[in-house]
């Protein structure tokens, strides 16, 4: 359910130069705060490896009120993959155990604000092949979905281009979605797989400060949430967001060849005409991506908005993934793809 999360608090002057202090940094050694705040982290992950500084700032009026803010891996803290919303006393106590660890109590907690927080859905996908097909068929996944675009290229440590090969990226200012192969991933970063990361793929919706402040307000869309972590340690928000902002872009159904589709399509109660209409848009989807359909123009085949949005409608009816897997495919792993793959992401 959870991953991580940032929140910051308000902490005496005092306290913030006893935080340094404590793990024997002196920030006047510095030219910048941010670089005392990299030492400090890096003396803190050796005895707190679930939290993460992220920045200190001063109070702009009044004086001796500093801001710290910090991340917590709800993962590590709890050292099991499973979290449920019932944990939340869980995560609370140890927050309040690190503070008072540092500052003598943990009364801080009381005034948090939570900056971000990040959903996830791990499933398990034990067939590698599966596993492989399935980043492959993302790749026919919309560019851009509610202003999140798809990243096809990262920057790897020493600032070179990469193309990410077990994973999906979507973007925007609020709101990131990145669906990974969490093997893959500390693999990449030369960390030990743990028990609960083994043939897991990760669906995971970050909520960033821009899209909380939002959700705070009272006016424009706004539905007066508090930015507190409690507020949004809820399955049932979880659950909303991910129907909201994950579905649309990875779909329900699952996964077929043409053939196996055509005849889920053929014995159903749809008309003839139907029938031929939905067989049509997927094969249009696969010779080109899930946007193709309005792409192209009335005397290509292309359809308008809403009757593709009914077309999908269609499809998740009878169980269809809108995304075919491919008729012909192989890879240097496998001579060819099954013609059926049950869809991991399920809610």
């Amino acid at each position: 359910m959870i991953h991580s999360f940032e929140t910051f608090i308000p902490v005496s002057s005092e306290d913030m130069q006893q935080l340094f202090s404590k793990y024997g940094i002196k920030v006047n050694k510095y030219r910048y705060i941010r670089a005392a705040v990299e030492e400090l982290n890096k003396q803190l992950k050796k005895v707190f490896p679930a939290y993460a500084i992220v920045r200190t700032w001063e109070h702009e009026y009044l004086d001796g009120i500093w801001y710290l803010q910090f991340k917590v891996d709800a993962i590590k803290v709890l050292n099991r993959g499973t979290i449920t919303e019932g944990d939340y006393e869980l995560i609370e106590l140890d927050i309040r155990k690190f503070l008072t660890r540092h500052f003598g109590y943990s009364d801080y907690f009381d005034y948090h604000t939570l900056t971000r927080i990040d959903y996830r859905i791990d499933v398990e996908v034990p067939d590698p092949q599966h596993r492989e097909l399935l980043f492959h068929l993302l790749e026919k996944y919309t560019l851009k979905y509610a202003y999140k675009e798809k990243i096809k290229y990262g920057k790897d440590k020493d600032g070179n281009p990469f193309k990410y090969e077990t994973s999906q990226y979507h973007k925007c200012k609020s709101t990131e979605l990145i669906i990974y192969s969490k093997e893959e991933e500390r693999l990449a970063k030369g960390e030990p797989i743990e028990p609960y990361d083994k043939n897991i793929i990760r669906y995971e919706l970050r909520l960033k400060n821009s899209h909380l402040n939002s959700m705070k307000r009272e006016d424009k869309g706004g539905k007066a949430r508090p930015k507190q972590l409690k507020v949004y340690f809820s399955k049932q928000l979880m659950e909303e967001y991910m129907k909201k902002h994950v579905v649309p872009i990875v779909h329900t159904g699952d996964y077929y060849k043409i053939n196996e589709a055509e005849k889920i399509i053929a014995n159903s109660s749809f008309s003839r005409r139907k029938k031929a209409s939905l067989r049509s848009f997927l094969i249009m989807i696969s010779r080109g991506n899930i946007d193709t359909p309005l792409k192209k123009s009335k005397e290509e085949g292309g359809i308008s908005r809403p009757t593709y949005r009914q077309y999908l409608r269609d499809l998740e009816s009878l169980g269809i993934n809108p995304i075919l897997i491919p008729k012909h495919f192989s890879t240097e792993n496998y001579s060819s793809f099954p013609s059926f793959m049950k869809n991991p992401f399920n809610i």
